[in-house]
């Protein structure tokens, strides 16, 4: 295989080392030496604003590169005048502590096909024509009918386990007013709603909020370039999918590991969640099906380079780095902040 980018879209370690988030991480950390030896001998590495802007760039989509994210996955599923003013609504699951709200650690949640649908049935004979809900995947929907420019851009990965104050302020100030409106009219009806007993009642998290975000005033129209690379894309992100179309293509779920990759790929894209993902993509499986295998692979030369992204950085690992064995060790969890 010549390239695989491996994204891990949910990884955001808290800023400050003395935050109880950080302690946390400290606490819940686990021994992952395949992790630890790439993150060791990377060839590269350098620190991004975001993973999505980054991948735009470095396919060389230009035409996406000021399209708000939200906008971006909606092509395709929406007609154009409704894919321009989308937004994501993120279902997410919140905890309430004394002086705060928190996001649950696992709060961002999944919706199948068919309950997706009853949940945009009930929204529509809820609200009318003010606002319309739209299933976009197991990853949640998208929401046209808002009007306001600004708003929460924060991807609520980067809020698991967090205070989500941070997450309703954009540039210092606080969210425009409909966002803000918006938000409490869909908290008060999932408070209520018959699905979310339901949810309860199969002992699944009950979705307290659709978190906003990802939308806002659509770019000026920028001529398409052909792509840098065209590579096969696998994950169940919205914006990825909506990457994926660009390219001529749909994305698919991921593998289970690097060893299930599909036969003959030779440039892949992989985007997995292991805070907040399904069991088969927790951190502690990651470093059996696929850290163990990448590094294998790196050392008998049977992948040429892996582009590795987490926590607002990409590192690139190139076969035979174990070679400079001089490195300084490290662990996993300091190296993913350095």
């Amino acid at each position: 295989m010549r390239r695989l980018t491996l994204i891990l879209s949910d990884v955001y370690l808290p800023d400050e080392s003395d935050s109880p988030d950080a302690a946390a991480w400290r606490t819940e950390a686990l021994p992952m030496p395949n992790l630890e030896w790439l993150l060791r001998f990377a060839s590269a590495r350098h620190v991004i604003a975001d993973w999505r802007a980054w991948l735009v760039s470095a396919l060389g989509l230009d035409q996406l590169r000021d399209v708000p994210p939200a906008q971006v996955a909606a092509r395709g599923p929406l007609a154009g005048g409704l894919a321009a003013q989308a937004w994501f609504a993120t279902p997410v699951a919140f905890e309430l502590h004394i002086n705060h709200v928190r996001l649950n650690p696992r709060g961002l949640l999944r919706v199948d096909p068919d309950e997706g649908a009853r949940w945009c049935e009930a929204f529509a004979r809820d609200f009318g024509t003010d606002y319309a809900l739209h299933y976009a995947g197991a990853r949640g929907f998208l929401l046209t009918g808002l009007h306001s420019a600004g708003g929460p851009a924060v991807d609520p990965a980067r809020l698991l386990g967090a205070d989500i104050t941070p997450g309703l302020r954009r540039s210092g100030e606080l969210i425009r007013l409909e966002l803000a409106r918006a938000a409490t009219e869909f908290e008060f009806w999932l408070h209520a709603a018959p699905l979310n007993a339901a949810r309860e009642a199969a002992r699944r998290a009950r979705i307290s909020s659709l978190w906003l975000w990802g939308g806002g005033l659509p770019a000026d129209g920028v001529r398409g370039s052909p792509p840098a690379r065209v590579p096969v894309v696998m994950g169940e992100d919205l914006f990825l999918g909506g990457v994926a179309r660009e390219l001529g293509a749909d994305a698919s779920r991921a593998p289970v590991s690097f060893d299930a990759m599909p036969p003959g790929v030779d440039d892949a894209i992989v985007e997995i969640m292991p805070m907040s993902g399904p069991p088969d993509e927790l951190l502690a499986t990651l470093e059996t099906r696929w850290f163990a295998p990448l590094r294998a692979a790196l050392a008998r030369g049977a992948l040429d380079e892996l582009e590795l992204l987490a926590n607002d950085r990409v590192w690139r690992i190139e076969p035979r780095g174990g070679w400079k064995f001089w490195r300084r060790r490290q662990g996993w969890l300091a190296a993913l902040k350095a």
